[in-house]
């Protein structure tokens, strides 16, 4: 079964298209859609014991792209890849549409190697874009405040040869303890399960949310939000948000030059700031941090607006497969 998503949100208006697919078959194809430049493929499986999975992507344009190998995912690690042909490309986390021109259309497959099963694939999300028009506002003052009691995590206090290159891993380990209720997993050993052997990083969104997906049997995926609107949804449901953001940024521990991912945990309507959890910060007990709501939405845009999505029931338990 085929659910879609048309987004028309608070602060920003953009017509794109966010699609789960539950029932999983070796190839999911989807066509006559709004045209898009850009795709974000996720999936959401149990990690094989043994073998692996490759993701693969083509769009159409006129025709068909080739099959562009996207992702690789399994017992041995993970990575991702530099793939071009004449009309698409895949680099990292996206496939790009390119010389200005847009695809209507999509497919994906899934090639199990060892003993990989497309039985443990549990769902599937694909997020394309289309043309965006920007609609500035302010959130009203008389929304109900909300603050997630999510537990500080530093990247900065993390034993590890490249914790200022954490900020992904540690934000995506405070929100999968906090929705797991269990507070276990630490942000070194997430880290280790989701670096991208083919680029050397630990930012990729994909194999960030890849791993939080196996970790609490629920639903995760990476999308370009519409506006605030959709993060307060999220936090109103119990669930917090990880962001990209870009500085400058008022009050930040750095100034996040080359980009930087956070947790929204809550919103105060009265003073207009949004609470995160910001792994920056030198202690754990300092990463509870306040922003200005005019602030973090021009940090949170530079990065195109990009979060990470969790489902989860709101008592702080997963939803398990």
């Amino acid at each position: 079964m085929i659910f879609r998503s048309l987004f028309f949100l608070l602060f920003f208006r953009i017509e794109a298209h966010m699609m789960h697919q539950t029932k999983i078959e070796s190839e999911w194809r989807e066509e006559g859609i709004d045209p898009f430049d850009e795709l974000i493929a996720t999936w959401n499986a149990k990690r094989p014991g043994s073998g692996k999975y490759l993701i693969y992507v083509s769009a159409k344009v006129d025709d068909w792209s080739p099959w562009l190998l996207y992702g690789s995912w399994g017992s041995d690690g993970q990575s991702s890849f530099s793939q071009d042909s004449p009309v698409a490309k895949v680099y990292q986390d996206a496939l790009e549409i390119k010389e200005g021109k847009k695809a209507a259309g999509f497919q994906i497959k899934i090639e199990c190697v060892g003993e990989a099963s497309l039985d443990h694939v549990h769902g599937l999300h694909v997020y394309t874009n289309s043309d965006r028009k920007k609609e500035m506002d302010t959130p009203s003052a008389h929304l109900e405040p909300v603050h997630l009691p999510v537990k500080g995590l530093s990247q900065m206090a993390i034993d590890h040869p490249r914790h200022a290159d954490l900020c992904s891993p540690t934000s995506t380990t405070a929100v999968v303890n906090y929705l797991s209720g269990q507070n276990s997993i630490l942000p070194a050993d997430f880290a280790s399960s989701i670096w991208d052997g083919g680029f050397d990083i630990f930012g990729n969104w994909v194999f960030n949310v890849a791993e939080a997906a196996h970790l609490l049997g629920s639903a995760a995926w990476v999308e370009r939000l519409s506006g605030f609107d959709a993060i307060y949804k999220q936090l109103q449901s119990g669930i917090p948000v990880v962001v990209s953001v870009r500085g400058p940024l008022a009050g930040s521990a750095l100034p996040y030059a080359k980009g930087h991912l956070l947790v929204v945990i809550g919103f105060d309507p009265r003073t207009q700031k949004v609470i995160c959890m910001d792994p920056a910060f030198p202690k754990d007990e300092e990463t509870l941090v306040s922003y200005e709501f005019s602030d973090f939405l021009e940090a949170w845009n530079r990065r195109g607006r990009i979060a990470y999505m969790f489902s989860g029931n709101s008592d702080g338990k997963a939803a398990h497969w």
